[in-house]
């Protein structure tokens, strides 16, 4: 065989296997209207090559009809390659479409009947074979019609670059092959091209610059295959295609290299084919990889990192932080504007730029045509084809001079169902080539979209949510809830310098809603809470702390300034009141309490109990005041006075003591254990540091902890033996029997908190909340450690009295767990030094 016979096999098996991978590829991948025709221009470039190549073997059924398979190939293309450009630019002209179509298949009908071109005629000169053709005066038609087929394609392409729709660079490879294809397919004519197949050669060129239109460029976006079967397909044919065009080749030289193992040629040949295949299937598996998932794994791992990080956050600004991250990313040579939409203005106002230069305060109405016309679509759109639409032509010259000014090229809205949320435009930077962006991009950043509108929803609802649990609906401050957790803050940034807490409550307000009705009410917490607002302004945290109560903390403040604004609120209540149009409205007032820390508070805990109780001492002491809870030498509170609480105390004696003496009925131990806890509790509360009227609320907690034993079963209370679980139930409910018994007695009621918690411990396993540490209230903490100290040592039904040393021993030795650790070891302090007078029955001799 010459060179020239084997240059003409060759070339076109080349030729054949470079197109009919790309056939195959695009045949195994979803398929869409692009798609499809750039499958029919393989199509025209496989029959091409593989007509020419099997003509040239002159295999079954003929080279005639391997002729005939590749002429129809050539005088495909041109009007193929028109189609593919036509569908690639989406250009709306059906009637120049279908009347080219028409064309060109008249002339595939003509050639059939020989009008242009001949049928070869195989002869043969010396030791090589030729085909020769005959050609009419009318192949000049095809010709010409092939030259404007390829002009309208290029013009197609021109204008699309032109309007911004496509990037020239998309088309360079293809327009390259296409040269390198017509100038071949002339030059096959020239005597001197006779002899070398220039015509398979640049079908094979072609196929190259196709692969990398589709690698680089991803002019058209094939999408992954789902298995392995069509890459096998494909490595099977390729590698039969190379058996049946080089078996008579490698026969020979299986025979001339090889005879003494003829025997063994079909299990030689079986093994060489099966290693091909495994060969070529790796080879097509990368290379169809390359072209189907290059830039696409890379953007679905983008993609999904994305949507990872934004389900991690419901925070509006680390959104718009990931989101900007991710357009710097993976848009390069762009810049991006984020426009999200104000719900309480209606526009959508810039949030975010990945340009700090561009970054600026600017809005679009919710009505702007842009933004009318972005939600209809739904989808990110060029901006040339905004400027096509009615929406661009409703927009003032103003509005059009500034989308020129921002040079929006593209366009992604941010779609929530039927609403959109937010909107990217972007913008080309100065020094970026100008490349259209691929479609498949496109689509990528759509899913972008879908994933961040979610993320925005979520964040937005847990905004709602989030200021639902924060702030009082009627006044806008912070509620009580997240005051605490505020307060938690402000005091580990002050626990080097000074705190300050402010409680205001209302006088009389119950009876102001009464008289005047609930919305005059509403009206005048509304207005004071901005007030309030105003007067605290950076200085602090406002809340409202109850129905009539409002709170304020001062970190780094000391009390004169909680003082100050509390006097400046009395003043603009006074004058809000005196301005009334209803003079008899002049009565409302407030009383204030102020704790401080470290002067007077330990904890936050304390800091709230003492300054509610400088509120009901205010509210003790006349009303409309501000006091200031501030612990005193112990000499100076012994002596202190006693006689508003002895007074109140005294107007319920008969009620308490008829009620204990009930309970003295059924356990004689009771009547003086409640005295005796009184005096223990009262003594402590002073020892700590507890103002007065604290102290003589403790000690009145102490007289009335046990009260709700009326209630329980004497059998119970008298029992010898250890209590069975449901006894000891029974027993336990004594503690809230006693706080719903004191709700009834006259304006004892600031007693329930230390009765009600007097069981609780300070490890949080007491009963019946189960509350720990200083979350418990000091007077319960109090009443705990006297209660105990007279149960250990008194004489009971069920054991004998303790000694008082070994009493406090068994204090001590559950410091930390039952009881408050200070206070247990001031107790301990308080009775080994003798200041604390202790009430002991003997202890039995041994």
């Amino acid at each position: 065989m010459s060179l020239n016979e084997r240059l003409f096999i060759v070339v076109p098996l080349l030729s054949l296997l470079c197109n009919l991978f790309l056939f195959l590829t695009a045949l195994s991948t979803k398929k869409d209207r692009l798609v499809y025709a750039f499958i029919a221009l393989l199509g025209a470039f496989t029959m091409w090559s593989g007509g020419s190549l099997f003509m040239r073997l002159q295999l079954a059924p003929g080279y005639p009809f391997w002729y005939m398979v590749s002429i129809t190939g050539i005088f495909l293309v041109p009007f193929l390659i028109y189609n593919f450009i036509y569908r690639f630019t989406d250009t709306k002209a059906p009637f120049s479409h279908v009347v080219q179509g028409l064309i060109w298949l008249v002339i595939l009908l003509l050639n059939a009947g020989n009008v242009f071109i001949t049928n070869p005629h195989m002869v043969n000169v010396g030791h090589e074979t030729r085909f020769e053709y005959g050609t009419s005066p009318l192949v000049i038609i095809p010709i010409l019609m092939a030259v404007y087929t390829l002009l309208a394609a290029w013009r197609l392409a021109y204008k699309s670059c032109r309007d911004g729709r496509s990037d020239l660079a998309q088309f360079r490879p293809m327009l390259v092959g296409v040269a390198v294809m017509f100038a071949c397919t002339v030059s096959a004519v020239l005597p001197q091209m006779v002899s070398l197949p220039v015509d398979t050669f640049s079908c094979m060129v072609n196929a190259c610059c196709l692969y990398y239109m589709l690698y680089r460029r991803r002019l058209v976006p094939l999408r992954s295959f789902a298995s392995n079967g069509p890459v096998f397909a494909i490595a099977l044919i390729c590698a039969s295609v190379l058996l049946v065009s080089g078996y008579r080749a490698a026969d020979a030289f299986y025979a001339r290299y090889f005879s003494q193992f003829m025997a063994y040629k079909t299990i030689v040949f079986s093994v060489a084919v099966s290693v091909l295949t495994v060969l070529l299937f790796c080879l097509v598996r990368r290379l169809m990889t390359a072209i189907l998932l290059k830039g696409a794994e890379q953007q679905s791992e983008e993609l999904r990192r994305f949507s990872t990080d934004v389900n991690k956050t419901l925070s509006l600004d680390a959104l718009l932080q990931l989101y900007r991250d991710y357009l710097q990313h993976s848009m390069p040579g762009y810049t991006a504007r984020v426009f999200v939409l104000d719900s309480r203005t209606g526009c959508y106002d810039m949030c975010d730029a990945t340009e700090m230069s561009v970054a600026c305060r600017d809005s679009f109405a919710a009505d702007d045509p842009l933004m009318a016309w972005l939600k209809t679509r739904g989808c990110c759109s060029q901006y040339v084809e905004f400027t096509r639409s009615r929406h661009f032509r409703a927009l003032w010259q103003k509005e059009k001079d500034r989308l020129e000014q921002m040079r929006v090229e593209l366009m992604l809205p941010i779609m929530s169902g039927e609403d959109m949320t937010a909107v990217t435009l972007f913008s080309r930077q100065d020094d970026a080539p100008r490349r259209a962006l691929s479609q498949e991009r496109m689509g990528m950043l759509d899913s972008v979209a879908a994933v961040l509108a979610i993320a925005l929803n979520n964040a937005s609802l847990y905004e709602a949510l989030r200021k639902k649990a924060q702030f009082d609906p009627l006044t806008g401050l912070y509620n009580r809830s997240y005051f605490q957790e505020v307060l938690q803050k402000d005091f580990a940034l002050a626990r080097q310098a000074q705190l300050s807490v402010l409680i205001i409550s209302f006088d009389d307000f119950r009876l102001y809603n009464e008289l005047y009705g609930s919305a005059e009410g509403d009206r005048i917490l509304k207005r004071f809470a901005d007030a309030l607002r105003v007067l605290v302004a950076s200085r602090g945290t406002v809340a409202r702390y109850s129905g009539k109560e409002f709170i304020v903390s001062f970190p780094f403040c000391a009390p004169d300034v909680a003082t100050d604004c509390a006097e400046q609120a009395r003043r603009w209540l006074e004058r809000e009141v005196v301005g009334s149009a209803q003079l008899n409205r002049r009565f409302l007032t407030f009383s204030a309490g102020i704790s401080s820390y470290p002067s007077c508070a330990r904890s936050v805990e304390e800091l709230l109990t003492y300054a509610g109780m400088a509120v009901y001492s205010a509210k003790n002491s006349g009303k409309n005041r501000t006091c200031l809870y501030t612990p005193e030498p112990e000499d100076k509170r012994i002596a202190k006075s006693y006689a508003s609480k002895r007074a109140l105390a005294d107007s319920c004696s008969s009620t308490i003591f008829a009620l204990t003496a009930a309970i003295d009925a059924k356990d004689h131990y009771t009547f003086s254990h409640s005295q005796h806890v009184a005096e223990y509790a009262a003594a402590l509360a002073r020892a700590a540091g507890l103002d007065a009227e604290h102290v003589e609320i403790i000690r009145q907690a102490g007289l009335l902890h046990d009260i709700g034993k009326v209630g329980t079963p004497e059998t119970i209370l008298t029992k010898t033996g250890h209590l069975t679980d449901e006894e000891y139930d029974i027993i336990k409910q004594h503690v809230e029997s006693s706080t719903s018994m004191i709700r009834y007695l006259p304006s004892m009621d600031y007693v329930i908190p230390s009765v009600l918690g007097h069981h609780e411990r300070w490890d949080g396993s007491g009963y019946p909340r189960g509350i720990a540490g200083e979350q418990i209230p000091i007077g319960a903490r109090c009443l705990c450690l006297a209660d105990s100290f007279d149960a250990m040592v008194s004489r009971r039904s069920y054991k004998d009295a303790l000694s008082v040393e070994r009493a406090l021993q068994e204090i001590e030795a559950n410091l930390g767990s039952q009881f408050d650790p200070r206070l247990g070891k001031l107790f301990i302090d308080l009775v080994r030094s003798g200041k604390m007078r202790v009430y002991s029955d003997p202890v039995p001799e041994t």
